[in-house]
């Protein structure tokens, strides 16, 4: 996406290209110039060829930490977000930059993996640039200009193509969001004019003063093109061609295009909400291709010193489940927007004190519709043992207070909660939007539920024997077939396709034909 030619550009802003010499290694973290938070390493590598610079390899990491608060609700300012590198040379003519590794050595936790990640980085861009040399040299080519040229028309044109099958016209949308605690109202307006697409986001809420929920303007940017690129042209390889066509607009000092020194931290509670509101907007003009609201990733971040005198500091990152879209269901447990990763439940335990007592699909959680939604899922943790020393856990569900409607009739996913319950199962405390929660004893378990993706169409004409199968599977209960799909369920989990036809009929006749219900 966009995140990794924007930090480019503003380090050679920094360092021109005539200024380079081979060994040079640039780098930066600064969110208004890279990927719009603290943790989002870039990583810039120019590529020499004969004594020229052909080629910029560059790469963009999230770090296991960055330093400052754990407490990424309370910050305020960037300042407390943890450490900040402007652009500078990470390496100087193949030197590394000691003084930098251990000033950043020095202000994160678990320096030893931070840095080895960043090494990894270096690591890939020198062996993407062996291989552009290679490639090169096989083909002869002195440089890439022509070559770089060629390919990016090619998708602009690609893109344009795309564009002008859309029908011109305005589409509005809005969503609502409590990434703070508070729902406030997100609209967008989308411009389809020929073959060029203008997205608008006048309106949207004032720069956050706490949290973090803050995005910048090209995090934003990146997140209003990629979904656009994915629905119009997903099968060209992306490159700077394919975004040509695009214009955003954001106000400066809202919360989609905030200024420095805001906190942005947790920028995805607001942005990840870019994306489904686009395909809102663009559902009456793209039916086909648009899929509903998605129930969002969230994070379970356990932090202390283990038996052995060792910090941990790991993620357990999960997804909920993918909105259903024309032509099928979503899928569960998925990690949309972003492309991050599922966390391994062994990997976590083994490297924290810390146990996963349940992680699991929730029934009835995928929204119904012709195509139902993913299902959410379900993790439980707890203490592994009493050891004395206190867990910090970090959870940031999202979505506690709003669910978004699916489209065309399709209904919510849902629901999404973070608590801590007793081992009885019951609820001790709701930490809603979340919190930072010490665990110190193996009878406080952490509940984090994450929502399941909102349904397409209505869901009185979903096939019976698709219920049934959700029946079967255990991804919908004998109630929710009745209260969500109509369908009669009768002794031994079977649906009776008379009493189903009949109360479905029933349903239908009390209902408009409002788009959507």
């Amino acid at each position: 996406n966009l995140t990794l030619p924007l930090a480019v550009k503003a380090i050679l802003a920094r360092f021109p290209v005539e200024t380079l010499q081979p060994g040079d290694i640039l780098t930066t973290n600064d969110p208004w110039i890279c990927a719009g938070h603290l943790f989002d390493v870039a990583i810039v590598t120019p590529v020499f060829r004969h004594g020229k610079v052909v080629a910029i390899i560059g790469t963009i990491g999230h770090v296991t930490d960055i330093g400052g608060t754990k407490d990424s609700l309370s910050a305020r300012e960037i300042y407390e977000e943890g450490f900040q590198i402007p652009p500078m040379k990470l390496y100087r003519a193949s030197v590394l930059n000691e003084d930098l590794m251990t000033l950043l050595a020095e202000n994160v936790r678990k320096s030893e993996q931070v840095i080895g990640d960043i090494h990894a980085m270096v690591s890939a861009n020198a062996s993407g640039a062996r291989r552009l040399i290679d490639f090169m040299t096989e083909y002869g080519l002195e440089d890439l200009e022509a070559l770089a040229t060629v390919i990016q028309n090619r998708a602009e044109s690609a893109m344009r193509e795309a564009i002008r099958r859309v029908p011109d016209g305005t589409y509005d949308s809005e969503i609502w969001n409590d990434g703070m605690g508070t729902t406030q109202r997100y609209p967008v307006r989308v411009v389809v004019r020929g073959d060029e697409i203008t997205v608008d986001f006048a309106g949207a809420p004032p720069q956050a003063a706490r949290g973090g929920s803050n995005c910048t303007f090209g995090y934003t940017a990146a997140h209003t093109t990629y979904p656009l690129k994915c629905i119009l042209s997903p099968a060209v390889p992306a490159n700077a061609g394919s975004y040509r066509p695009f214009t955003v607009t954001a106000p400066e000092g809202s919360i989609l295009n905030c200024t420095k020194p805001m906190a942005v931290n947790t920028r995805t509670r607001t942005g990840w909400y870019i994306a489904p509101n686009l395909f809102m907007a663009l559902a009456r003009a793209m039916p086909e291709h648009v899929q509903a609201f998605t129930g969002l990733p969230a994070s379970l971040l356990a932090y202390g010193v283990g038996p052995d005198g060792r910090v941990y500091n790991d993620h357990l990152f999960q997804g909920g489940g993918q909105g259903a879209w024309a032509r099928g269901d979503g899928k569960s447990a998925l990690l949309w927007p972003t492309s991050a990763a599922n966390t391994s439940v062994e990997l976590f335990e083994a490297r924290t004190p810390v146990l996963v007592l349940e992680k699991g699909l929730v029934a009835d959680t995928g929204g119904a519709g012709r195509h139902r939604g993913g299902l959410g899922q379900v993790v439980r943790v707890r203490k592994l043992f009493h050891d004395g020393q206190p867990t910090l856990a970090s959870l940031h569900p999202d979505g506690v207070l709003t669910r978004t409607p699916g489209l065309f009739g399709g209904r919510p996913g849902g629901p999404v909660r973070g608590v801590m319950l007793n081992p009885a199962g019951e609820v001790v405390q709701d930490y809603g939007i979340g919190a930072l929660v010490t665990l110190s004893s193996t009878d406080e378990i952490l509940e984090l539920r994450l929502a399941g993706g909102a349904g397409y169409g209505d869901p009185l004409d979903r096939p019976v024997d698709e219920v049934q199968r959700d029946l079967d599977a255990g991804y919908v209960t004998a109630d929710g077939a009745e209260h969500e799909y109509g369908c009669v369920v009768r002794g031994g989990g079977r649906i009776e396709p008379a009493a189903t036809a009949a109360l479905r009929a029933r349903r239908r006749s009390r209902w408009h034909d409002d788009e959507p219900r």
